[in-house]
């Protein structure tokens, strides 16, 4: 072998001779990068500390300091007894975490407070101490009450108390439970300002374990790590190269030339980068890729006590990336459009060609697995969630482990490892990658045996463990185990996290009448089962079909079956994830598309069957309405019912033709004992499967073609992008109308006939019945007026508790109102009470100039009224007109019509009925309201004079620099306004919250960004009461697009002064548990 090693022809030495060395690299740094790889999560890091002090800047004052985390790490205070002496005799509040007038104060908070006879510490609503008022006050300066909370324990005394101190009372507690530590929002007192200072110590230390960065042991490590790896794989690919084939091409000659179906497929994605929807969760991913560089960490921004997304979530930064750019839609959907393109190469390349000769050769088979590629992806994989990248990256699993068993190299397998981590790393149901290894896992186990005479078993091993374990180093390269399995522990209380024999849950929801069960969601999903059900079917009678690759095809179905199975460990049940299905259904697609025509289906029975099959699917599929998530589904056809034309479902035309096509696959069965079909077929048979589904891929790209054309004028994604394109990329900001000053709109009423002006109230009541200034009937309050408002914040009925009060109505002098109409200048009234007919025909209103900027007559009302609504489909309610007339020189008003109102809100509750001005008869210049019913109604109604206000849109009123609480449904259609930042581990103060539609923002926001599951919302409900601006969607006024809420404190306080600072940690410190329970 020495001879040989030293020849001085070196192209004849054998290959495995020649490479025999890189044996010694690949085990060597295979193994250097495995052990980095697991020793990195417990290197340590660098942790930018907070600390929170009290008083600031030598006083005592409100200060408003709100944890993204609620509650601290530890909270230490100390006040001295004399500071009681402070507070007036009936009492007052000592310190309190929470303001007293937001939601549950004590329930959440810390309160330390004084009434006439006792001084209570109470925490979460437990009394924990009590000590008598007047021993307290003679206590004198040696008494301090004293309050320590922390993950261990916390504990309540006051010490220093003087002998005879009343022993009835529980001067000291201490209980051990984590989840007593308080919600801190700030710190509030009644003490004077002129308070001294002295003895008073209030500190805490905020919880910012997860706002680290890599000390220079760790980033050394990692790099050393990374490197290993590489050069592992490196030299794992010459050590393939023993084997004396040199290179093997990956891609297959002639894959850059493009066919008509690459071309349809590139279109059908680019048409729908620029027209498709938003999923469900876009302003989530946006909103954590853009907290990044502000939190110092992948922040799971709306729940969770803002714990990191890590370890999955790697596709995020991804978007952050470009935020530092723009933040427009069409650049945050590059990312998705990228991995769609890759995705159809590497099927259309790479899956095909190894299903076998029949496939690869079959142009059916090709169009059915563009078709099923695009009936799944179009749907369920638009936007910014992960799917896109775990599709992707699971066929290239998939893919190279096919390649590794063709050409008995590890190479390959190495590669795919690695591919099946980013799955995981990118969501966890990216399992499915895991699926494509275990179906694997028995030929690769029988090449690497087959290898290891010749190759040894750790240089084939050690590199693929290293590149397996690689993905540690991005999951781990500023947190640390610790913090991150406190993450996961958090993240498993506030949920959701549905059990795997839940899953039937999922497909539960696939048959709703919502989004997650739409009409697109439906077909691509079943019929990718139907025809997996296929391919098994005929694979398991024929074993092996004349030009079927039989291994790749069995090992297809078994990924796609692992599939299945292992969504069920998902915690969540969304029907987004079905999604994940994109890739395999294509291959299956083609596979079924291949066994269902001639010659491989002999039987005209059979392919008939197959055709009833596939039209039972597609009446399944169109028994849902066509529908999208929030703004992604206006103006589409059929969002609110099943698509028909003239009445007549499309769900029961294809329900019956596959009764009939059925039939007549039962009438060739039967004929077959008197006619037996020929052994060869005629002709070219029907490619039924790819007919189907690119059949259903024009219906998605047509309906969401007609929304666009239906909300011209108005907001549409296709509207929005083609602005972004052109440099205005505020979306939907443009689009909303607001009226920035309500009371500044308010109609002046026109000079009567005697020429006298009657005031605003006068005009109001104009000829009533039944109405008065006293009929507001006791359930229409402002605080309600929100319709997407939490109920637990809008209940006033809320009991006394031990840390709080009841939470008052924000009422002004006279009737309370609504949108900030001002009591004392807005008459209002009202039919409560009535008996008989009531009726109103107030006085005529003078309108002003109409131009762009006033394109509605608004009218604030309450109670049932009757309306046109959204798609013109008519409300029940009380009868109501806005009259337009004409006032002539002599005073004298003509009536010219009567416009019926359009409301966008279903309830009773306040809201703004619109009158488009541009439905006004010509020569209009007075209005008046008129409510005229023949028979006596028991249901109340409210009304307030007409404004016609000038309006701006959201953008040009709020800007870039407003300080907005975007909810993660609205955050992706506002990409200009600039959401509250998480910093330090504290939030910014907002000025507005912008919310999606009434029954999103009642089912979705409220719930999942509540303070139940450690959400903003639990922060914003606390310290701030939400009173709605009036809105409109521009074009589309019976639109509820959603709601904009101006924030008011509770109480007036000044923001926190923050003191910062760094600590090292090693991977195992932890500061103790987080406060997760929602008590």
């Amino acid at each position: 072998m020495m001879s040989s090693e030293n020849s001085t022809a070196p192209a004849t030495v054998p290959p495995e001779q020649r490479y025999g060395k890189w044996r010694i690299v690949a085990a060597v740094a295979g193994l250097l990068g495995f052990f980095l790889a697991i020793l990195t999560p417990f290197l340590p890091v660098k942790e930018t500390t907070t600390a929170l002090n009290w008083p600031q800047n030598g006083r005592v004052s409100n200060v408003e300091a709100p944890l993204v985390s609620y509650a601290p790490i530890r909270l230490d205070v100390s006040l001295p007894c004399t500071v009681v002496d402070g507070l007036p005799a009936a009492g007052g509040t000592l310190l309190r975490t929470l303001p007293e007038d937001g939601p549950r104060p004590g329930l959440q908070g810390l309160v330390i407070r004084a009434d006439a006879q006792n001084v209570i510490i109470a925490d979460r609503d437990v009394a924990l101490a009590t000590a008598n008022r007047a021993d307290v006050a003679r206590a004198g300066a040696g008494c301090a009450i004293r309050f320590v909370s922390t993950p261990e324990t916390t504990t309540a005394e006051f010490t220093g108390m003087p002998e005879g101190a009343q022993t009835s009372n529980q001067l000291s507690n201490t209980v051990a439970d984590p989840n007593l530590r308080p919600q801190i929002a700030g710190f509030y007192t009644d003490l004077p300002a002129s308070t001294p200072v002295a003895g008073i110590d209030v500190s805490t230390q905020v919880d910012t374990r997860f706002i680290t960065s890599p000390s220079t042991i760790k980033l050394i490590a990692i790099i050393v790590g990374i490197a290993s790896t590489i050069l592992a794989l490196v030299a794992l690919g010459f050590v393939d190269m023993r084997d004396g084939r040199g290179h093997i091409r990956f891609m297959p000659q002639g894959w850059l030339r493009p066919r008509p179906v690459d071309f349809t497929v590139i279109g059908v994605l680019g048409i729908w980068w620029l027209i498709g929807p938003n999923t469900s969760d876009d302003g989530y991913q946006i909103t954590m890729a853009t907290q990044t560089k502000y939190s110092g960490y992948l922040i799971n921004y709306f729940r969770s006590f803002g714990v990191p997304e890590n370890p999955v979530g790697w596709n995020d930064y991804l978007f952050t990336a470009i935020s530092h750019f723009t933040t427009a839609a069409p650049a945050m959907r590059v990312p998705g459009l990228v991995f769609g393109l890759l995705t159809w190469l590497i099927i259309s390349r790479e899956m095909i060609p190894r299903l076998g000769r029949a496939v690869r050769n079959n142009p059916a088979a090709l169009w059915a697995a563009a078709g099923g590629f695009l009936l799944i992806w179009l749907p369920l994989n638009n936007g910014l969630r992960p799917e896109p990248a775990v599709v992707f990256f699971s066929l290239l699993t998939w893919v190279s482990v096919e390649r590794a068993i063709a050409t008995g190299r590890m190479l390959p397998v190495a590669i795919a490892v690695p591919c099946a981590a980013l799955c995981v790393g990118a969501a966890p149901g990216g399992l499915i990658a895991v699926a494509a290894l275990l179906a694997a896992s028995r030929q690769i186990i029988t090449r690497i045996v087959k290898r290891r005479r010749r190759d040894g078993l750790l240089p084939l091993i050690a590199p693929i463990l290293a590149s397996g374990m690689a993905y540690l180093f991005y999951a781990f390269f500023t947190p640390t185990a610790a913090s991150l399995l406190e993450a996961i522990t958090v993240k498993g209380v506030t949920g959701p996290t549905l059990n795997w024999y839940e899953e039937g849950v999922r497909y539960y929801y696939l048959m709703l009448e919502t989004e997650d069960g739409s009409a697109v969601r439906r077909i691509g999903v079943l019929t990718a089962f139907l025809c997996l059900l296929t391919v098994l079917t005929f694979m398991l009678r024929r074993k092996r079909p004349a030009g079927i690759a039989a291994g790749p095809v069995w090992r297809l179905m078994a990924v796609f079956f692992a599939t299945v199975v292992l969504l069920a460990f998902t915690p969540t049940k969304w029907t987004h994830h079905l999604g994940l299905f994109a890739g395999y259904a294509a291959g299956i697609a083609a596979v079924a598309a291949t066994l269902t025509m001639a010659p491989m289906m002999r039987s005209k029975r059979n392919r008939v069957f197959f055709a009833a099959a596939a039209l039972f699917i597609a009446a399944i599929s169109f028994a849902a309405r066509v529908g999208y998530y929030w703004v992604g589904t206006y103006g589409i056809p059929w969002n609110t019912m099943p698509p028909q034309l003239f009445g007549i479902e499309f769900s029961w035309v294809l329900f019956f033709a596959s009764v009939l096509t059925a039939l007549y696959g039962l009438w060739l069965h039967y004929r077959r004992d008197y006619a037996p079909e020929p052994t060869k077929t005629r002709g070219r048979t029907l490619p039924t499967l790819a007919i189907l589904t690119m059949l259903m891929v024009l219906f998605d790209v047509g309906t969401m073609a007609k929304g666009a054309y239906a909300q011209r004028g108005s907001f549409s994604w296709t509207a929005s992008n083609v602005r972004a394109l052109q440099g205005d990329t505020c979306s939907m900001a443009n689009y909303v109308l607001m009226e920035t000053d309500p009371n500044a709109g308010q109609l002046r009423p026109a000079p009567r006939p005697d020429g006298s002006v009657p005031s605003a109230a006068q005009a109001l009541a104009g000829r009533s019945t039944g109405f008065s200034p006293t009929g507001i009937p006791g359930w229409l309050s402002p605080v309600k007026s929100n319709p997407g408002h939490n109920t637990d914040v809008t209940n006033t009925d809320v009991p006394e508790t031990v840390g709080g009060k009841r939470n008052p109505d924000p009422k002004t002098d006279g009737v309370p109102l609504p949108f900030g109409l001002n009591p004392a200048t807005t008459p209002v009234l009202g039919s409560s009470g009535a008996t008989g007919l009531a009726n109103l025909t107030t006085d005529w209103y003078t309108l002003g100039a109409i131009d762009e900027s006033t394109p509605l007559v608004t009218l604030s009302v309450g109670g049932p009224v009757a309306a046109t609504g959204l798609n013109g489909v008519p409300r029940e309610g009380r009868t109501l007109f806005l009259e337009a007339g004409r006032r002539s020189a002599d005073g004298a008003v003509q009536p010219l019509g009567r416009l019926v109102p359009i409301d966008a809100w279903n309830n009773n509750n306040w809201r703004n009925l619109r009158f488009p001005t541009a439905d006004l008869p010509r020569g209009t210049n007075t209005v008046r309201v008129v409510i005229d019913d023949k028979v006596p109604s028991p249901d109340p109604v409210v009304v307030t004079p007409p404004r016609m206000t000038p309006m701006r849109t959201l953008q040009e009123s709020l800007g870039r620099d407003t300080v907005v609480a975007l909810d993660f449904m609205v955050a992706f259609a506002f990409p200009c306004q600039r959401q509250v930042r998480a910093v330090n581990g504290l939030f910014e103060r907002p000025e507005y919250r912008i919310s999606p539609d009434y029954m999103a923002t009642v089912l979705t926001s409220n719930t999942w960004q509540g303070w139940k599951t450690g959400g903003p919302l639990g922060v914003t409900d606390a310290l701030y009461h939400e009173q709605i601006v009036p809105t409109y969607l521009k074009g589309k006024w019976a639109m509820d697009w959603g709601t904009l809420t101006r924030f008011t404190p509770w109480t007036a306080a000044e923001p926190a002064q923050l003191e910062l600072g760094t600590a090292t940690r090693s991977g195992w410190y932890t500061p103790g548990p987080m406060r997760s329970a929602p008590y």
